[in-house]
């Protein structure tokens, strides 16, 4: 297992089931005190993790996605007839650990869909882990432009040809990991899934926490400058005062990222990444009945 940085991770993207053609994801009010700051370089730190995916590379509603599926044996009740399909919307980047982590939610019984919004095109494509561009004429903060406009403009499309594919009856579940966490919460404010998660969050408001109609885990870390302290206590604060179904989740001697990119030859860090994933299936096991 090699530690480093790298903007590969960086920008970790981004039921009832809506007529189709007519799917929308709520608009966030951007005049909203912000709570979880932008893409950092505390997002680019982190450990690659070894194992071999078993899950496959298709095509959702014209995007690249990762799926992982679950075992026949799964998808059964246990008396012998198909139990109702449960479908998790991952956002996620696409690197090693997101597909070993997607592969262990299929494990437990899930359909696990993970969007490319970057169409093939990371940042680590462009930069070296310093963060210094190969090409000197490579403009960063276009690219981030470009791909945050990519991303919004084919979440919608992506989630309309999950359903198209699954249908109506399924049980729609989302979880996102930092830049992936707006996502989920948008869709968390609609009726298109029965509950959310994330870890780690970046770039969400209030708008984003007085929005919530749909049972949310917040998976956080103990130290984590994109979602300090503060701002998670005025989170759980609105939550509370909403009446919300939700619950927060703090690990020690954690930063941002654990969920997905921690140490996993120190414990403490190993516990915490696969906690935070067990306790993610839990609660969506919960709402998914």
């Amino acid at each position: 297992m090699l530690y480093f940085s790298t903007f590969l991770f960086s920008f970790v993207a981004i039921g009832a089931l809506l007529p189709l053609g007519a799917l929308s994801l709520p608009s966030t009010d951007h005049t909203s005190p912000v709570l979880a700051g932008p893409i950092g370089k505390n997002c680019t730190i982190g450990s690659i993790h070894e194992g071999t995916p078993t899950g496959k590379n298709i095509t959702i509603g014209g995007v690249p996605t990762y799926f992982a599926a679950p075992s026949k044996a799964l998808n059964n009740d246990g008396g012998g007839k198909k139990a109702s399909t449960k479908v998790i919307m991952f956002f996620g980047a696409f690197s090693i650990n997101n597909e070993l982590l997607q592969d262990y939610f299929a494990t437990q019984g899930y359909n696990v869909l993970g969007i490319d919004y970057f169409f093939g095109d990371p940042i680590g494509l462009h930069v070296s882990p310093d963060l210094v561009p190969f090409d000197p004429t490579f403009d960063l903060n276009a690219w981030v432009v470009k791909s945050k406009n990519q991303a919004d403009a084919a979440v919608p499309t992506w989630i309309e040809a999950v359903k198209r594919r699954y249908g109506s009856k399924a049980k729609y579940t989302a979880v996102g990991y930092c830049f992936g966490a707006p996502y989920v919460m948008d869709l968390s404010a609609t009726n298109q899934v029965v509950a959310g998660a994330f870890a780690h969050p970046s770039s969400l408001t209030e708008d984003h926490f007085n929005r919530l109609k749909k049972p949310l885990l917040l998976s956080c870390a103990e130290s984590d400058s994109s979602f300090p302290n503060k701002s998670r206590r005025r989170a759980e604060d609105i939550l509370a005062a909403g009446h919300s179904t939700y619950h927060v989740q703090i690990f020690s001697g954690t930063t941002h990222g654990f969920a997905t990119r921690g140490n996993l030859t120190v414990e403490n860090e190993l516990w915490a990444k696969e906690e935070s994933a067990r306790s993610v299936i839990m609660w969506f096991d919960r709402f998914s009945k």
